[in-house]
């Protein structure tokens, strides 16, 4: 009981503070007093699951990224084609919260955290794909290039041709310029 009243109240939270983004579009201008009110929580209650506004961010985009590679582990992709097409079809779901924080200016947190959070998830996933390396180091520049890739290709997509351009013909431009950048 205790922990679905935590798990409701976060979501609260959460649901407030992307609402808060969404007519703001400025995090620094959003009190915790009103993230407090909007959520119908005290700000005691807000501190109690939280130290900062940020921290609200980092858990929730931490949280998909673990449900990603879950997902991930799970589709047993054998090509590192599917994963570009798993990789849009997964993130896509999340469209408009990616694009609220996209508006927002807060994009880079999503690449920062999984900077951070993908390296040592990496290795759980035993894909075929997968670099194999016995130096750690180039296994993270190489999440690092994968990262970089992915995010700001989702984000051009989010800002610029989401009503234009389909999902799968998306991840279709992606392979094509990475195989044209193969053969050249």
């Amino acid at each position: 009981m205790k922990n679905r009243i935590a798990v409701q109240t976060k979501g609260r939270i959460r649901g407030a503070l992307l609402t808060l983004l969404k007519e703001e579009q400025n995090l620094g201008m959003i009190t915790i007093a009103a993230l407090s009110d909007e959520a119908g929580i005290s700000r005691r209650t807000f501190y109690r699951y939280y130290a900062s506004k940020e921290e609200i961010l980092t858990t929730y985009i931490t949280s998909l990224i673990n449900e990603y590679i879950v997902e991930l582990k799970q589709s047993r992709l054998e090509k590192f084609e599917d994963l570009v097409i798993f990789f849009f079809n997964f993130w896509t779901q999340y469209a408009d919260e990616l694009s609220v924080f996209q508006k927002a200016g807060l994009f880079s947190i999503i690449v920062e955290t999984s900077n951070k959070v993908l390296p040592d998830l990496y290795p759980t996933v035993g894909a075929p794909w997968q670099i194999v390396s016995k130096n750690q180091q180039d296994i993270v520049y190489a999440i690092r290039y994968g990262i970089g890739g992915f995010w700001n290709v989702l984000s051009q997509w989010l800002a610029c041709d989401r009503e234009n351009v389909s999902v799968p013909e998306l991840s279709r431009m992606l392979l094509n310029a990475m195989n044209s950048a193969q053969e050249s």
